[in-house]
């Protein structure tokens, strides 16, 4: 941020030094950058102390931080700016079962969850005029539910008591103002004025945690990475949420509904048990195609239920129009998250929970991210026993970062609700939904809702490649080494709605050149390894040709840096060269040096490409190296295809072979 002279010198005449960082007062409306400075009060109370690590923000990963440094016997101190009231607002959050776990290590128990919240047996997708796409079963391993809906105030209730049963202490109605970690070596000084006396309290911390959400101010002040850059994504969506209570149960009082694809969704559950009348809390959301969100209370309702009829929903086992029409209140957001940044610590102040990675509201996921932030803080703590502070923020990223940032890129891709879409495209509405997709959905709903710790080594491919190599191509979208107008028109369309990455848009548009591309990067060999070569009859159009290929393979190839697989490449192969046909039947080779045994230069032609289900990109493409080779393949890489850090040393090009 630059201040202006006179800016500079208010500060100065109030004898605010140069090196203090400050934190703006207000971040503005949404969709600005309008970021204001607070002068600092006059009078303040000193915390004359030994340094306490410092939380801001009273968030799911704010309090579990908290508790997790009061159990490491570091006696934090919590600051919120909202009222214990407040904190108690909002909207329900769903607890999958590595969440559950995760509470339990704090402290919680799952009776007290449960006795909160409901238990969630079943997760169903719907089509909006009733039809069924699939179900998740949510019933758990025996020990542990596999989903627990709860309030979110509810939540954060049984946390705060758990904390202050710990000794946390918790001070809210406080906003911080100030942080400076240049002026005392060691030490965070950290300014937090009172909302109800205008007193400011300067405390002497010995790290700060940034838990203030996604609009996070200790992000933007001090984060290298994201000074002087919002890295918040708007996805040009909104987002209703409320809660009816004393609603009629629907189905079978467990379930909770996805009805939707990706222009407008409903998502429903329950948060409380039924009464014997069948009387249940519901929780709803309802996410819209629409760049602003209606915030007007006496037109919301009526432009959701427009919005519903519109749009065909029609669930004979949920009356959506009344749901609506009895919650008293309703809450509009815009749908936004974060894009990675590019790093989390600066110092001793260091970024957790949404203000780290804020993620798009898919299976519950920031609630989930911020419980597993906790957790990796306690490994950070146990693992840097001699410097609790600067050392444990930084391995608390190290371990956290990777994992993170890919389920943060899972939750953008909505898998799930393109999933459902695709049945609203391609199957009747007079027809029943083949059970491939409800296969499908379980699939890429696991990625999300139990997110793994992340090993390349174990990527798996989906069905996509099948479906791509079946299907008629478009031809000569990209054609190399000049992006075609059609070419660039599907560029630009998957760098607005896939949100592609430079690197990932130097490999859309490889062409034979892919190891070398990944070897430069890295400064590493790339090992091909060939899982399946099968030799396919040649079809009847082969035969009928004037030049027919020698053979036709299918061909399964997985690209490594060192134990990291970074691609899977399947691919149907025509060859009617001898010397290549003799290559690929002797050799684990990749397609660049099938190409430079013999100097080609294919026409290479892009047809798709897209997101992968666990935040990668794929493409489908083919190349034509007219009666000598043709091409058509699908590329999968993998999520951190351009961030194996593990991989980055360098080797010198006399040992670099792919050079």
């Amino acid at each position: 941020m630059k201040l202006s002279a006179s800016s500079v010198a208010f500060l100065l005449a109030s004898g605010i030094s140069r090196c203090t960082a400050f934190i703006p007062a207000s971040l503005g409306t949404p969709r600005t950058s309008n970021f204001p400075i607070s002068a600092v009060p006059t009078g303040f109370s000193v915390q004359e102390e030994n340094a306490k690590p410092i939380v801001v923000g009273a968030s799911v990963a704010g309090i579990a931080s908290a508790i997790v440094l009061k159990n490491a016997g570091l006696d934090a101190i919590l600051l919120e700016e909202c009222s214990r009231d407040a904190l108690t607002e909002g909207a329900g959050t769903n607890l999958q079962a590595k969440a559950i776990v995760a509470l339990n290590s704090l402290g919680v128990s799952t009776s007290t969850l449960i006795e909160a919240g409901a238990v969630i047996t079943k997760q169903s997708y719907y089509c909006p005029d009733g039809r069924h796409v699939g179900t998740l079963d949510k019933s758990g391993d025996g020990k542990t539910p596999g989903q627990i809906a709860i309030h979110e105030g509810k939540l954060s209730d049984i946390l705060l008591d758990t904390a202050a049963s710990k000794g946390v202490e918790v001070m809210t109605n406080r906003r911080v103002s100030a942080i400076d970690q240049t002026s005392s070596p060691g030490r965070v000084t950290v300014k937090a004025k009172d909302a109800s006396t205008d007193d400011l309290l300067v405390l002497d911390g010995s790290m700060v945690l940034g838990a203030d959400g996604t609009d996070s101010k200790i992000r933007w002040a001090h984060v290298s990475g994201s000074e002087n850059r919002d890295p918040r994504h708007y996805h040009g969506m909104s987002r209703y949420r409320g809660v009816v209570e004393n609603f009629p149960s629907f189905l079978d009082g467990e379930t909770m509904i996805i009805a939707g694809g990706v222009g407008v969704k409903a998502v429903v559950y329950p948060i409380g048990t039924p009464c014997e009348k069948g009387l249940q809390t519901i929780n709803w959301e309802i996410a819209v195609d629409e760049q602003d969100e209606n915030t007007d209370p006496s037109t919301q309702k009526g432009h959701l239920i427009d919005l519903l009829s519109t749009n065909g929903f029609n669930l004979d086992f949920l009356d959506l129009k009344s749901m609506i029409t009895e919650t008293p209140s309703i809450r509009a957001f815009p749908m936004v998250d974060l894009d990675p940044l590019e790093k989390w610590t600066n110092g001793r102040i260091c970024l957790t929970g949404e203000a780290a990675h804020g993620m798009l509201p898919v299976g519950s996921g920031e609630t989930m991210a911020g419980l597993f932030d906790a957790l990796a803080l306690k490994e950070a703590l146990e693992e840097s026993k001699s410097d609790p502070t600067c050392d444990a923020l930084k391995t608390f990223e190290k371990l956290r970062f990777k994992d993170a940032s890919l389920h943060q890129s899972r939750c953008r891709v909505q898998p799930a609700e393109h999933i459902v879409q695709e049945v609203l495209d391609t199957i009747p509405g007079t027809s029943e939904v083949p059970l491939e997709y409800e296969q499908r959905l379980r699939e890429v709903m696991k990625l999300v809702q139990d997110p793994p710790n992340h090993s390349v080594a174990s990527y798996v491919p989906s069905t996509l490649a099948q479906k791509m190599l079946l299907r008629p191509k478009a031809a000569g979208m990209v054609t190399a080494p000049t992006v075609t107008k059609a070419g660039g028109d599907l560029i630009d369309q998957l760098t607005l709605s896939q949100r592609l990455t430079p690197l990932e848009r130097v490999a859309l548009t490889c062409a034979g050149n892919l190891q070398m591309v990944f070897s430069s990067y890295y400064m590493q060999p790339v090992d091909v390894v060939v899982d399946k070569m099968i030799q396919c009859e040649l079809s009847d159009s082969d035969k009928k040709m004037s030049n027919p290929p020698i053979v036709v393979y299918d061909r399964e190839v997985d690209m490594f840096i060192g134990d990291s697989m970074f691609c899977k490449a399947t691919c149907k192969v025509k060859v009617y060269d001898d010397e290549l046909y003799e290559a690929l039947e002797t050799q684990d080779v990749g397609i660049g040096q099938l190409l430079r045994l013999r100097n080609l230069g294919p026409l290479f032609s892009l047809h798709d490409a897209g997101r992968s289900n666990d935040g990668g990109m794929w493409r489908f493409y083919s190349m034509d190296c007219k009666d000598i080779i043709d091409f058509d393949i699908v590329e999968e890489f993998s999520g951190d295809a351009w961030d194996m850090k593990q991989m980055t040393s360098v080797i010198s090009s006399e040992e670099h072979p792919t050079l």
